[in-house]
C-alpha cells in the first residue's frame, strides 16, 4: 500500500517535472506568460491516483510508465529545440 502511494506519488512528480520542463522552454520562447506548477503536480497526481483506484495498481503502473517516460522525454526535446532555436536567432543578429 505504502509502496503503490510513493509510486503514484513519484509518477506525478516525473510527469509534472517533465511538463515543467516543457513549459520552461514556452516561457524562454515569449509564448508564455506564467504556468503554475503546483496545480499541475497536483492534477496529475489525481490522475495518477484515479487511474491506480480504478485499474489497480500493476496495470496502472505499466499503463503510466511510458506516459511518464513520453512526457519527460518530450519536455527536454522541446526544451533543446527552442534553446537551439534561440541561439540560431540570436546568431543571426
Amino acid at each position: 500500500m505504502v509502496l503503490t502511494i510513493a509510486h503514484v506519488f513519484l509518477y506525478a512528480l516525473i510527469q509534472t517535472l517533465g511538463v515543467g520542463i516543457f513549459t520552461l522552454a514556452l516561457k524562454r520562447l515569449g509564448k508564455l506568460k506564467r504556468f503554475y506548477l503546483i496545480k499541475a503536480f497536483i492534477y496529475l497526481l489525481m490522475v495518477n491516483a484515479a487511474g491506480t483506484l480504478t485499474f489497480g495498481a500493476e496495470s496502472w503502473e505499466y499503463t503510466s510508465r511510458p506516459v511518464m517516460a513520453g512526457l519527460f522525454t518530450l519536455g527536454v526535446i522541446f526544451f533543446l529545440a527552442a534553446h537551439i532555436y534561440l541561439f540560431l536567432r540570436k546568431m543571426k543578429r
